[in-house]
């Protein structure tokens, strides 16, 4: 029997030192599934016929067919989509949620675990008022990975970053790499100017560079639970 969809957002403080969880409610979609949406979107609007599986789990960047019929239930139940069952797939006319005063860009992918090369996305997502404080600007990126997991940070998970070229010791960071690879880590510095950037993950080594490019400090964390 299908049952409704509710959705739930979480969200977490920055300071995990025993901040309390605060719900809230954000657009409809989680940011992949408007991003499933739009490759919908233009994948019939130029093809005229709907994309597989393996088409949609590819431009999401994940390796399951699986994963993408998640998703496509996900926007059938919130009443994006239609699905017939010899597979033809229809838009609904319904626009995307609109988005409120503090909604901020989601730029791309971060990830929590070995560095990954920045994924640039365009899209926007509503955050807590609470997380803008008018004080410098505030961007998203969305969390692949588990180094973080003890902070809890989980894959999927969407960080609120405030955006900063420099960081104190303790301070969880965006770190941009000299390869060209950005992670979240735990900022210190060390007595021989050495950065190390360490995990929250006890399977997990701390990483130690030369050098290293702060883009901004986590304030926030985001999860969707559906």
């Amino acid at each position: 029997m299908k049952t409704k969809n509710r959705k739930q957002t979480e969200s977490l403080a920055a300071d995990t030192s025993g901040a309390d969880s605060a719900g809230f409610q954000s657009s409809t979609l989680a940011p992949v599934q408007r991003q499933t949406l739009e490759f919908l979107r233009n994948f019939l609007a130029e093809k005229g016929y709907a994309p597989s599986l393996k088409a949609i789990a590819d431009f999401i960047g994940v390796k399951s067919a699986s994963t993408a019929h998640f998703h496509l239930e996900r926007l059938e139940q919130k009443g994006f989509i239609r699905r017939g069952t010899d597979g033809m797939l229809e838009l609904l006319d319904r626009a995307t949620p609109e988005l409120g005063p503090t909604a901020v860009p989601l730029v791309g992918m971060i990830a929590a675990g070995r560095p990954i090369e920045a994924i640039e996305q365009s899209t926007t997502i509503e955050i807590p008022p609470s997380m803008i404080d008018g004080r410098g600007e505030v961007y998203c990126l969305e969390v692949s990975g588990n180094s973080m997991i003890d902070e809890h940070i989980c894959d999927r998970d969407v960080v609120v970053i405030k955006k900063q070229d420099a960081a104190e010791d303790g301070q969880i960071v965006v770190a941009l790499l000299e390869d060209g690879g950005a992670t979240l880590k735990r900022y210190r510095r060390l007595k021989n100017g050495q950065v190390m950037l360490i995990p929250a993950n006890p399977t997990m080594q701390p990483m130690t560079v030369d050098k290293v490019t702060i883009q901004g400090r986590l304030i926030g964390v985001i999860r969707q639970l559906n």
